[in-house]
């Protein structure tokens, strides 16, 4: 079935137990953050690249709309507790941008990650930056995600390939 399929299945099995996509955990477990690293938006981008290079649109569009319920749902958002890369708005919004320029132009991916993004510089404008650097969970990951999706400051592409998002 391959990597597409198992994702499709993992994601189909978690609609079923509820009414917004999560990562593959029993229908009893609580709400995780929706991170990059370990939540939805990493799996449900993962599984949108595969079903792109399988060619499988409903694949494609079950991955989005798992990325769209979670990054629309208020309890899930509330988890999000910092701007950092990993486990914060800026991997959210990361996973969003990119997944949106791979959906539809009609798709809601692109209205989420305007308003990701709205609340990710609201966050690093009334926030100190962590106090290490780091790619992951410092001020370092903030900036190259904050350059990357300001295209009047943006980066060299494909930094972003090293949390497979590309």
């Amino acid at each position: 079935m391959g990597a597409a399929g198992g994702g499709q299945r993992l994601l189909a099995g978690d609609r079923l137990a509820g009414p917004v996509a999560q990562r593959a955990v029993p229908a009893a477990a609580p709400r995780q953050a929706p991170s990059w690293c370990y939540g939805t938006p990493g799996i449900a981008r993962s599984l949108q690249l595969a079903a792109l290079a399988c060619q499988r649109p409903t694949t494609q569009r079950l991955a989005e709309d798992a990325l769209a319920s979670c990054s629309a749902d208020p309890e899930q958002l509330a988890r999000l507790h910092d701007a950092t890369v990993c486990h914060g708005w800026a991997g959210l919004c990361l996973a969003l941008h990119r997944a949106a320029s791979d959906a539809g132009p009609d798709s809601v991916l692109h209205q989420h990650w305007a308003t990701a993004q709205a609340r990710l510089t609201a966050l690093v404008q009334r926030s100190a930056p962590p106090p290490a650097a780091g790619f992951l969970t410092g001020a370092d990951g903030i900036l190259l995600a904050l350059h990357t999706l300001t295209p009047a400051r943006s980066v060299s592409p494909g930094w972003d390939a090293r949390l497979l998002l590309t």
